[in-house]
């Protein structure tokens, strides 16, 4: 390998670093005078107004250094990406960061901005950037248009969601960009490397000047241009390869601003449906903006910025070293990703999503408070299981075949052949066990376990049919690990949506605590385990507005086989005589009794609680007396 091969590499990388570094403080000095000014706001954390629209000066030093790549009198290399391939993405680019200029200008309206972004998706994939397959699987053309645009607008959104702390989209586009680069390595593709060099040394210029506390920030002009680069270049650089090295590791290396944008759809889609529920004609619309993205979140933990932007370029880095692992790992992608989307789910549920799940948890159980026709219910049902039905079909025919031979032709093939008997025979099953004349939110342990066994006994009764009638080439081993996959795709997720209301209904008696919409917490402990608690824990969390807003720490009970156990999902903390220590230890300010007991326990209780501020509180059912006359 020659001196001139090697030279590129530092000389793109610091092309870009060196002129973005120059620009920005030219622009910081210009951006007053032309009116780049961000103010301060209700909804920015920032004291003082600051210079805007700073994404200028890495969109600069990017297309320099592209100059420099393509023009300078190097050697041909190989590669995907040519002059001609910038040629066509410099106007395109160019008229993204014209958009985002404008709106850090005149603050464009929010669909004025969006119908933008659109309209240069498209010309995007006019101009040949498109993903050619979803998945693996070849899609008519219609469908891998829409899958670009989509594609597009959510990288360009999902950086324009992130920026919000000082360097925090700038960091988390060059950790992106050196993963998605440092893959093109491992397949053998050094040459397309160029340009995220170009990319990175141009982020890091600007960096300087955007890192807490900044002196400039990037704008939609910049976190709109980096969404749209990141978007093009890793389609554009994984034109060839799979599905997983094409789209799985740019969208592993964007994960972070790509997760805060989904979190941020799903809770204003929530809060949209809340206000409908509660009558409110203002109900706020998907663009209203919010303070709940992950940065918000972190820095209401007490956290400063640059703490703030270092804890989600971690994130992004592992996110990245996962897609590597991927990429390097080829053989062993699976595992890798399963693994990797375990502790990730973990993560979210546990730390990242609390807010989400909590508000769609009152979404559906506010749904449920509301009459439904049985004919609606009924419908919905059916319609939820043939759709399981024929996924499960389609996906385990993926799962035994090459991915790289699944089309949209073969699959059509498949599910003509197979739907008689993979679908209708289920399906009737489920018929049969009048598996839709049941309320399943009331329904009992047995009549969920009946309909998963309904399924798997339609998926019996189908596999006996092709070996009886021959329709399958298949071998009898082949066929038979068929239908232990559908039968295991298929009756979990049967079940799981009838089971559904009862999960949410339980998630939320362990999340009553609603900080905002009804005042202050109170942290209760609840003295009893019997079915009168799980009474008590469903009224409170059915009833609108709730009993109070409980933070409940746990249960007290005098049986010290349940202590350390959890009861009705809530752990038993103790009993009696060990309240004194639990109050402190707790904080507690509230102790109900939902079990009825005995005029000594309650005097002993209330021995303990003397001279202390806990309140007692007794709930009781109200129970209505019926009498039947005896008829002559």
């Amino acid at each position: 390998m020659n001196l001139e091969v090697i030279l590129k590499y530092p000389v793109v990388f610091l092309t870009g670093l060196v002129v973005s570094f120059s620009v920005t403080p030219l622009w910081r000095l210009m951006a007053p005078r032309w009116g780049f000014m961000d103010k301060p706001g209700q909804r920015k954390i920032h004291q003082k107004p600051v210079p805007g629209g700073g994404g200028l000066a890495i969109y600069v030093g990017f297309h320099v250094a592209c100059i420099v790549l393509f023009f300078a009198p190097w050697k041909p290399f190989a590669g995907q990406l040519s002059s001609d391939w910038w040629l066509c993405f410099l106007p395109l680019s160019t008229g993204v960061m014209l958009l985002g200029l404008l709106d850090d200008r005149f603050n464009l309206k929010p669909m004025t901005k969006l119908g933008g972004q659109v309209l240069l998706a498209m010309a995007a994939y006019a101009a040949g950037f498109h993903l050619q397959n979803i998945f693996g699987i070849s899609f008519p053309e219609w469908v891998d248009a829409v899958a670009t645009i989509i594609w597009f607008v959510a990288l360009m959104n999902a950086f324009n969601l992130i920026d919000g702390v000082d360097g925090l989209a700038t960091g988390i586009a060059a950790i992106a960009a050196t993963g998605i680069g440092l893959s093109l390595i491992f397949r053998k593709s050094p040459g397309d490397i160029l340009l995220f060099l170009g990319l990175i040394g141009a982020c890091l210029g600007f960096l300087r000047y955007n890192f807490y506390p900044a002196t400039v920030f990037l704008g939609d002009a910049g976190s709109l241009f980096l969404g749209f680069t990141l978007a093009v270049l890793s389609i554009s650089a994984n034109a060839k390869a799979s599905f997983m090295a094409g789209i799985g590791v740019p969208m592993l290396a964007v994960g972070v601003p790509l997760f805060d944008a989904v979190l941020a759809v799903w809770r204003r889609t929530v809060r949209r449906f809340l206000s409908q529920l509660a009558g409110d004609d203002a109900a706020p619309r998907l663009d209203t903006a919010d303070q709940d993205h992950l940065h918000h979140r972190l820095l209401r933990e007490g956290r400063d910025q640059g703490q703030v932007a270092r804890l989600l370029y971690l994130a992004t880095m592992a996110l990245a070293a996962v897609g590597l692992l991927v990429t390097i790992f080829n053989d062993r992608a699976l595992g890798i990703l399963i693994l990797a989307f375990m502790l990730a789910a973990y993560t979210v549920v546990r730390h990242l999503a609390d807010i989400e799940l909590r508000e769609s948890g009152h979404a559906v159980l506010q749904g449920l408070a509301r009459p439904v026709r049985r004919n609606q219910t009924l419908i919905l049902y059916i319609i939820g299981d043939l759709l399981i039905l024929n996924a499960a079909l389609l996906a385990v025919h993926c799962l035994m075949t090459v991915p790289e031979g699944t089309t949209f032709t073969a699959l059509k093939a498949v599910w003509l052949r197979h739907v008689a008997t993979d679908v209708v025979v289920p399906f009737l099953m489920l018929l049969l066990f009048r598996s839709y004349t049941r309320i399943w939110y009331l329904a009992r342990v047995s009549e969920y376990a009946a309909t998963g066994f309904a399924v798997v006994l339609g998926y019996a009764v189908a596999y006996g049919l092709h070996l009886l009638g021959g329709l399958d080439k298949a071998g009898g081993l082949i066929l038979l690990h068929r239908y232990l996959l559908l039968g295991g795709l298929a009756a979990p997720a049967v079940m799981f949506t009838r089971a559904a209301l009862r999960v949410v209904q339980d998630l939320m008696q362990r999340r009553m605590r609603v900080p905002g919409r009804f005042g202050r917490s109170s942290r209760a402990l609840i003295y009893g385990t019997g079915y009168r608690t799980s009474l008590f824990l469903r009224q409170a969390v059915f009833r609108e507005p709730p009993l109070e807003p409980l933070d409940i720490a746990g249960l007290v009970s005098n049986d010290t086989a349940t202590i350390g156990h959890a009861v009705h999902g809530i752990r038993v903390v103790g009993g009696i005589h060990d309240l004194s220590t639990l109050i402190v230890q707790h904080r507690i300010d509230r102790l109900y009794l939902t079990e009825a007991i005995s005029d000594e326990e309650l005097h002993s209780l209330r021995q303990v609680l003397r001279g202390s501020p806990v309140r007692l509180i007794r709930w009781n059912i109200v129970e209505a007396e019926t009498s039947l006359d005896e008829l002559a």
